[in-house]
């Protein structure tokens, strides 16, 4: 499996023209509309136009036009880190995936995160933005920490369960390292990524079948936080879940595309869609805390509240934390469209983590 772009055909390049005029239309509107902006939308008008643009172009674009027009999450570590002035530090783990570091990899504690994007958008530089913030933040209060980024195989190239297995051979990886003890590991991911966290956790309670079992014995991970898992992998949103997705950057159109893209013709389980999984299936998770965020305007919050309650039920230490008018997965995308102010959710995730790290 390579990391390289998607190829299109003839019919796909020749539609990015029609897709660019109805992208530049939602953003010339977005700016109209922001003078009569509410809580239901964005603080900002940098981000009510970015959202709505971000909106058109994920509902307009394939996967596959989306991956051409993306370098992959791998390049665009290798561009952060000569942007910042800093030694790259990328890892070949097997499988096909590669791992990059963002700060000390000897620091007394790891927080290895999994990127979202529906399981077929590669991390851009909001995300590489964030691991920096939150290292730094952590630091400064006196915690050794790195973060670990998994740079996985997108689909439709790779369906599931591939990034369910790079991820447990990230965590393998870590694991692996001399005198490194599984309560100084931490689970980050968000939406997709956070789908990929609750697997990892899932795959340590109960083994894939198709994925080497992973143990920890009697010693179990640190923590494991998500912004707006994607746990529920429906190609349609039930209509009592659809709210208004005026102040999200996603839509429901994205739903159908991404979730056959990773899943194909695989049946879907518990790893897949965990919101399905009955109570008891949580009880037994290696992890001492588990934190999951959501932001109050994103079209996934019923489905991730209902989520985090029925996680809750089988597992009692789990924190649920909601960022007032923040969209989805707002911690990273908002520093992606250049926005300077700290989210909500964001805080609340280097808080969580300065209480539980060593």
């Amino acid at each position: 499996m390579s990391l390289a772009k998607a190829k299109l055909s003839l019919a796909e390049k020749l539609d990015f023209l029609p897709a660019l005029a109805t992208i530049f239309a939602a953003a010339t509107w977005s700016l109209f509309t922001a003078l009569w902006r509410t809580e239901r939308q964005a603080k900002s008008l940098l981000l009510h136009v970015g959202y709505a643009v971000f909106r058109q172009t994920t509902a307009r674009l394939s996967p596959a036009q989306m991956q051409a027009i993306s370098p992959p999450s791998n390049k665009i570590y290798e561009r952060f880190v000569k942007k910042v002035g800093v030694k790259s530090q990328s890892v070949e783990l097997g499988h096909g995936a590669q791992g990059h570091w963002i700060g000390d990899r000897n620091a007394k504690n790891v927080l290895i995160w999994f990127h979202g994007g529906g399981f077929c958008l590669p991390a851009n530089l909001g995300y590489f933005k964030f691991y920096t913030q939150v290292v730094a933040d952590l630091e400064r209060a006196g915690k050794s920490v790195a973060v670990f980024s998994l740079t996985y195989t997108l689909a439709p190239e790779a369906i599931y369960p591939t990034q369910l297995r790079q991820a447990v051979t990230a965590v393998r990886y870590i694991l692996s390292q001399p005198n490194r003890d599984p309560s100084t590991v931490f689970l980050g991911g968000d939406s997709a990524g956070g789908n990929l966290a609750c697997g990892v956790l899932s795959h340590l309670a109960h083994p894939h079948p198709e994925i080497e079992p992973l143990t920890l014995g009697a010693n179990k991970l640190g923590g494991a936080a998500m912004i707006a898992p994607w746990t529920l992998l429906d190609s349609v949103f039930p209509p009592e879940q659809i709210i208004y997705d005026g102040g999200d950057l996603i839509t429901v159109a994205v739903a159908g595309p991404w979730s056959k893209a990773y899943l194909s013709d695989t049946t879907r389980d518990y790893y897949t869609d965990l919101s399905h999984a009955p109570t008891e299936w949580f009880s037994t998770f290696p992890v001492e805390k588990v934190l999951i965020t959501g932001g109050g305007n994103e079209i996934m919050l019923p489905i991730i509240r209902d989520f985090a309650e029925k996680f809750q039920e089988g597992f009692p230490d789990v924190e649920f934390f909601v960022g007032h008018r923040e969209c989805h997965v707002a911690p990273v995308y908002n520093l992606e469209l250049g926005s300077t102010e700290e989210t909500e959710q964001g805080k609340k995730i280097k808080s969580w983590l300065r209480e539980l790290l060593k």
